[in-house]
C-alpha cells in the first residue's frame, strides 16, 4: 500500500496459520488509514514463508537465515517499515473489530505519549493484565504469573493500588486512558520519534521482558506509556512458545535478570545476586516440572 501511516510489524516462529488467521483479521477489520503489514520468518525452517506468501502476497515478508529473537525479529521489521506509528502485534492475536484508529487519534494528541497499550482479551473472554509496574523486588511475589499476583487478579485487586496493585495496572472500571510504568508487546502502538530515539528493542533480550525494557527507556528519555481501554484485541497466549517449554522457562528467567541489571541494579548488589540466585532456582524448578510431565 502507497505511503503507509501505520505498519503492522509481527515475527514468525513456525506459527503460519496463526500469522495467516491474524492478517485475515486486520484486513477484515482495517484501520482507516492507509497501512502496510510485514512478517518477520525467525528461520522457521519449515513452510511457513511458502504458505503466508501465498495467503497474502501483498504484504511484506522477510526471511531470515538464523532464528534472532523476538526483539531483533521486530527491529528488522521496523527497519523495513515505513509508517509513522509502529505496531508489533504477537501472531497468535486476532482483531475482533476497527481497534486502532481511537489509539492513533489519541496519539496525535498527546505527542508526549510515546507508546500505548490496548485492553487484551483471551479466547474466553478474561482480560488479560496487560498494563504493569516496572519489575522490582516485589514483582517475583505478585507479577502477573505468580500465585499472590493471580490471586490478586482473581479477587479484583488489579489496579486498586498496594503491593499487588503496582504489579497489576489493568483496571476493568476504567474507560478513560491512563499512564502507566509499561504494556505487554502483545500488542504496541509506538511512535516513531520515540522508536527512533530509544533505538527499538534491546536486542540483548531473545524473548521476554523486552517490552518493559522497551517502556523504560521511552521513559528515560521523556516518552509517556499509556494504556487506552477504548480498544481491544483478543489473544491466545504462549502459542510460539509452547513449542518447547523448557527454552521458553529458560529464556523468561534469564531476561528477567538482564532486566534487573540493566535497569534495576546496573552494579553488583546484593539484590542483584539475590535475583540471579532466586531465578535460576525458579527456572531449575519450573524445568524439571515439564519434564515430569512428559
Amino acid at each position: 500500500m502507497a505511503n503507509p501511516e501505520l505498519s503492522f510489524i509481527t515475527v514468525n516462529y513456525k506459527t503460519s496459520d496463526l500469522v495467516v488467521r491474524l492478517i485475515d483479521t486486520i484486513k477484515k477489520f482495517p484501520p482507516p488509514l492507509p497501512y502496510e503489514i510485514i512478517v518477520v520468518d525467525n528461520n522457521s525452517a519449515d513452510d511457513s514463508v511458502g504458505k503466508i506468501g501465498q495467503a497474502h502476497p501483498d504484504i511484506t515478508l522477510i526471511p531470515l537465515e538464523k532464528n534472532i529473537g523476538f526483539a531483533a525479529g521486530n527491529n528488522k521489521g521496523a527497519a523495513k517499515a515505513s509508517g509513522r506509528i509502529l505496531i508489533p502485534i504477537n501472531p497468535d492475536c486476532e482483531i475482533r473489530e476497527e481497534s486502532f484508529a481511537k489509539g492513533v487519534k489519541y496519539l496525535d494528541g498527546n505527542p508526549d505519549v510515546g507508546i500505548l497499550g490496548l485492553k487484551i482479551f483471551t479466547h474466553e473472554g478474561g482480560l488479560e493484565q496487560s498494563a504493569r509496574g516496572f519489575p522490582d523486588a516485589s514483582t517475583g511475589l505478585f507479577g502477573r504469573s505468580t500465585f499472590l499476583g493471580k490471586l490478586a487478579q482473581n479477587f479484583g485487586k488489579a489496579g486498586k493500588g498496594g503491593v499487588a496493585g503496582k504489579n497489576l495496572l489493568v483496571d476493568p472500571e476504567k474507560t478513560e486512558p491512563y499512564d502507566v510504568d509499561w504494556v505487554a508487546g502483545t500488542i504496541m502502538l509506538i511512535r516513531r520519534d520515540c522508536w527512533t530515539k530509544i533505538g527499538g528493542f534491546d536486542e540483548d533480550y531473545f524473548m521476554y521482558w523486552e517490552d518493559a525494557d522497551l517502556c523504560f527507556r521511552a521513559k528515560k528519555t521523556g516518552f509517556r506509556t499509556v494504556f487506552f481501554p477504548g480498544s481491544y484485541i483478543v489473544h491466545v497466549p504462549g502459542s510460539s512458545a509452547k513449542k518447547n517449554r523448557s527454552k521458553t522457562i529458560r529464556w523468561f528467567h534469564d531476561s528477567a535478570y538482564l532486566y534487573i541489571a540493566k535497569n534495576v541494579s546496573p552494579s553488583p548488589s546484593f539484590l542483584r545476586g539475590f535475583a540471579w540466585c532466586a531465578l535460576n532456582l525458579r527456572a531449575a524448578l519450573l524445568i524439571a516440572k515439564e519434564n515430569l510431565k512428559r
